[in-house]
């Protein structure tokens, strides 16, 4: 451990030497923060260029100003300028001013705004009124901003604004977890897929790359959603980015009180509760917060925070199907969370020249019983509570170095963990009792017990006890320092970048010291019943273990570089030409030897690792058909290397030094027949886990045409077509699997050998359409249509796809996993708006649907006998091994259905269980309407009480399935094709928000 602190110490002072030499020669590092930009040519009445005239942009609300003066070609260009309301200022002595009033810039937008200014006579001053155009004739991505109006006005069933991005096309949340909110952006086929950004450093977790902080509603300005085609400042996920910009002070001290509540006279039970004829459970759930901004100095110096507290009484129910074998353990039960966030922020204008800010935010998060219940077959004494703490510090700088030149620098530092404790409200009493680890398998101490997994039903779970953490007890240290230098020149916006991000890991791999029984049939199972013996269980087809409890690190050190030219040759044509260089270090585990391990692992050379020649073209076209703002025409080519996560140095650091027992058929009950679990694995062949030498930063080749059209002024249509194409995906692949024909392993003195390889490749083709009208008039909508198409070579391992990869189901036949994608919906249509109704009423709607999901039919036992975990259990996320079943192939469900189940039921046939019906298979097709009605109550003083209603699925439609919970694909379960969970049927909820 010290010598590991010693490293990372050294690699931080290398960092920032580098960082500081880079500043030093003027070329800086990545810049990622999307601020606006104000662009324009002044000229006299006649049409010749004005030089020397003075540009003054004021923010109405905080009173910040910045100036700039025009070039010798009359062109201005004002960078770097957070989102907010503003007044543009054009003067020249001799000319009569001319004044813009109230231009609303949002992330990313470029306001054309050329001036043209008359000789100064009777008139002293023009003023007119500014408006952002509703097409941005500049952008060569595929991008949409969610704006604050949107935020206030629209319903969100958990206050995290994130969601919204669900209103974009191309977005979605297939392979995302409740326990973190994120969503899946283009080619997002995991977790790892999206960029979060808020303020402009990162905000995604080093493990599954999800996003790190919830930032609450009310500290959020708006946010950028990037579903495709990103500029070289962008890189390191294959799908798109959310950008965040947060709330800052201003010159009026301004705030917001609000408490948002939900109980079980709001709600109505759901399909499974019915079903069981169970009364409704006692939910709950109430989120209050407060925010205050103002002034220290006014128009220099101002502060904003929040704070945030939600606590949901929520409830999970287990339905496994089979009741005759189950029931005491079915039935609703209590799950649910608490949230608590802190955010601080304080934005400093040093000079017209000169501003910096400081934020800092603090989450803690803890989930009770997390996962238990999915996907309707985890018993409530099958997962653990879930501890989540984690905050940031993030500093800015932005310095107008000359006419010409911008300077943005940005330093992050952070630190988050995620823990497990087993859930004392579910355990039973005997196995919360401590079990002494034997010194042979590395002492220490446990509860819990063994984990039984059945066709349709899992049970039991265990935790080690201090100085072991459980679940991995992982912790992360973020570091990040990054900064943008753009440069005018003429026709030309050069933009030079770079960064440095260090995120080592540090966990606990608890061992799985009482093991896991896995069954090829469902039978009667009741600890509690004095006539049931454990031993009597018949059917055990594997048994998993390990141990000892370890300590592992984690190394990743990301640096980046890119240089961007933003062309515009004429006046209706722009070109962004960039090139970007991604390099990491640290996760390939090139820095370890073969000597840290006992013996030395096979196929590891780790000397040889690394991936060093990650250039990236990024090409993109806008062009201004009329040059009227009306019809643009975009087109755009990109290459992004993908990062590698902590997820793929992890296991290799345990190979050999924490033993994995994989026994199929093994002996009940006693898999070691007797023996001392260390002597049976020292007579053992080993089972690990290793990484390719020749592991890469997955590459991303993404391809973009696209039409936006005004139809008015507050009104447009974008059309884009998407093709992105990711290979040489990490995927694991068991590479000692015994040969077919001789059932001979490749290297009989090993056992499973999982080797992860660059073979992996994924396919995503999109028609994106979005009608949107911006709000005037008292009202605003959004239409987004998606017709997509995911294709990939290899099975997730889970439901949530946290490994980009996933696996080879076998390595023999690969093909059988062609296929579509697990989050692959053919259509998504999303409808939201919001309207300004009489008497101080809003109202707002979102309506989302989606079609269905696809899913496999695994076989329930390890057929081909390479003990690889590819899938199946109990449902999509079980941990055993198990194929796909005889004459199928992956993900033929909702796609060649009919074809499945002939597979499936003549294979059902062979083990005399009855076949499955067309009519059991469910669909998990997606239909929601959303309602939120407020009523704003002026109590003076520039202050209001809102009264504010929600009811989510207000149809009460049965949508089967969830975060994390999918079919039961385990074809020796009678489930088989069915989803055991739902979305909440109907919930109200009610609220009160004063704001002042």
């Amino acid at each position: 451990m010290e010598k590991l602190k010693r490293w990372e110490d050294m690699m931080l002072r290398r960092a920032f030497a580098i960082l500081a030499i880079l500043l030093g020669l003027a070329v800086p590092a990545r810049a990622q923060v999307a601020n606006a930009v104000i662009t324009g040519i002044v000229t006299d009445a006649q049409g010749g260029v004005l030089p020397g005239v003075t540009i003054t942009v004021r923010n109405v609300e905080s009173g910040v100003t910045r100036t700039i003066v025009t070039e010798a070609d009359g062109r201005y260009r004002l960078g770097g300028i957070p989102p907010g309301r503003y007044n543009l200022i054009a003067e020249l002595q001799g000319f009569a001013t001319v004044d813009v009033k109230e231009v609303t810039l949002t992330l990313g937008l470029e306001y054309p705004r050329d001036f043209t200014m008359g000789v100064q006579g009777v008139q002293e001053s023009i003023t007119v009124t500014g408006e952002a155009p509703v097409i941005e004739t500049t952008k060569t991505e595929v991008a949409a901003v969610v704006t604050q109006d949107q935020i206030e006005t629209l319903p969100t069933g958990d206050r995290v604004a994130l969601r919204l991005s669900l209103l974009l096309p191309g977005a979605a949340i297939d392979t995302t977890r409740a326990k973190r909110s994120a969503v899946n952006l283009g080619a997002g086929i995991s977790t790892s897929s999206t960029t979060y950004l808020v303020d402009g450093v990162s905000n995604a977790t080093a493990i599954s790359g999800e996003q790190r902080h919830d930032i609450p509603a009310a500290a959020i300005r708006e946010f950028l959603v990037h579903t495709s085609q990103v500029p070289a400042q962008y890189g390191q996920r294959a799908g798109g980015v959310v950008s965040i910009a947060t709330k800052s002070g201003t010159n009026d001290v301004h705030g917001e009180a609000f408490d948002f509540f939900r109980n079980k006279l709001l709600n109505t039970l759901d399909k499974f509760q019915e079903l069981q004829h169970a009364t409704k459970p006692d939910y709950s759930r109430q989120q209050y917060g407060v925010a205050l901004g103002g002034p220290i100095v006014r128009n220099r110096l101002h502060y904003f925070g929040t704070f945030e507290r939600t606590r949901e009484h929520d409830f999970f129910t287990v339905a496994t199907g089979k009741p005759e074998f189950y029931k005491q353990f079915e039935g609703t039960f209590e799950g649910g969370s608490y949230n608590n966030i802190y955010f601080i922020r304080g934005d400093y204008q040093a000079s017209e020249k000169q501003n910096l800010f400081y934020r800092y935010i603090n989450q803690h998060t803890n989930w009770f019983c997390s996962g238990c219940g999915n996907p309707g077959t985890n018993s409530a004494f099958s997962n653990n509570d879930n501890l989540i703490p984690r905050d940031m510090h993030a500093v800015g700088h932005t310095w107008v170095v000359s006419n010409r030149v911008l300077n943005e620098l940005y330093f992050m530092r952070g630190t988050a963990s995620d823990r497990s404790y087993l859930s004392k409200d579910y355990a039973p009493a005997p196995y919360q009792q401590v079990t002494t680890i034997p010194a042979s398998m590395g002492g220490g101490q446990i509860i819990g017990t063994t984990r039984y997994v059945f066709p349709s039903f899992i049970w039991g779970q265990s935790q080690c006890l201090p100085p072991c953490l459980a679940g991995a007890g992982t912790h992360t240290d973020f570091t990040e320092a990054q900064e943008t230098l753009s440069i005018s020149s003429g026709a030309h916006t050069f933009k030079i970048g770079g960064s440095v991000q260090i995120f080592p890991t540090h966990e606990w791999a608890a061992g799985n010291i009482f093991g896991t029984w896995t069954f090829s049939q469902d039978q009667y199972f009741n600890p509690d019943d004095p006539n049931f013996s454990f031993a009597n269980l018949r059917g055990a087809t594997q048994f998993q273990a390990s141990f000892p409890n370890l300590q592992r690190e984690m190394r990743n050190h990301s640096y980046a570089a890119y240089v961007v030219d933003e062309w515009k040759p004429t006046g209706n044509l722009t070109l962004n030409l960039g090139l970007r260089y991604d390099v990491q270090t640290g996760v390939w585990n090139e820095w370890r030897t073969q000597a840290e391990y006992p013996r030395p692992l096979p196929y590891v050379d780790f000397a040889s690792r690394g991936d060093k020649n990650n250039i990236g073209p990024r090409l993109g076209l806008a062009w201004n058909v009329r040059d009227d703002a009306r019809s643009v025409v975009r087109l755009g080519y990109g290459l992004v290397y993908t990062n590698i996560t902590n997820l793929i140095p992890r296991v290799e650091g345990s190979a050999l030094k924490q033993a994995t027992i994989n026994i199929t058929n093994p002996s009940y009950p006693d898999p070691y027949q007797g023996r001392d679990p260390a002597a049976f694995v020292s007579t053992a062949p080993p089972n690990i886990t290793i990484n390719g030498n020749d592991l890469v930063s997955a590459p991303v080749h993404t391809s973009s045409v696209g039409f936006s059209q005004g139809l008015r002024p507050d009104t447009a249509v974008h059309v884009d077509a998407i093709y992105q194409k990711a290979t040489r995906i990490p995927t694991d692949v068991q590479v000692n699997t015994r040969n077919p024909v001789t059932l001979v392993r490749p290297l009989p003195e090993w056992g499973q050998i999982i080797q992860r390889q660059p073979i992996g490749w994924y396919a995503y083709k999109a028609l994106l359409v979005r009608l949107e009208k911006r709000l005037s008039n008292r009202y605003q909508y959004q239409l987004s249509y998606t017709l997509a198409k995911q294709d990939a070579n290899t099975a997730s391992p889970d439901t949530v796809g946290i490994n980009l990869g996933g696996s080879i189901t076998d390595v023999y036949n690969p093909g059988w996993d062609l296929g579509p994608a697990n989050g692959d919906r053919r259509h998504a249509l999303v409808f939201s708006g919001a309207a300004q109704l009489p008497a101080d009423i809003v109202l707002g709607i979102i309506w989302n649907f989606r079609t269905s999901t696809p899913f496999s039919a695994r076989a329930g036992v390890d057929i081909n006998g390479d003990g690889q975990s590819t899938g199946g259990g109990a449902g999509v996320g079980g941990n055993y091994p198990t194929d796909y079943v005889p004459g199928t192939t992956k993900n033929m469900g909702n796609r060649n259905t009919a074809a499945m189940l002939g597979a499936v039921n003549a294979y059902r046939t062979t083990l005399n269980l009855a076949p499955i019906p067309a009519s059991q298979i469910d669909n998990n097709r997606l239909s929601q309407l959303d309602l939120r009605v407020s009523k704003a109550i002026n109590t003076g003083r520039g202050t209001r009480v809102e009264l504010i209603g929600q009811v989510f699925n207000v149809l009460g439609r049965d949508n089967l399935g969830g975060l994390s919970s999918q079919y039961i694909t385990n074809v020796r379960s009678d489930s088989f094709g069915r989803i055991l969970t739902s979305l909440p049927r109907q919930q109200g909820e009610v609220a009160l928000r004063f704001v002042f």
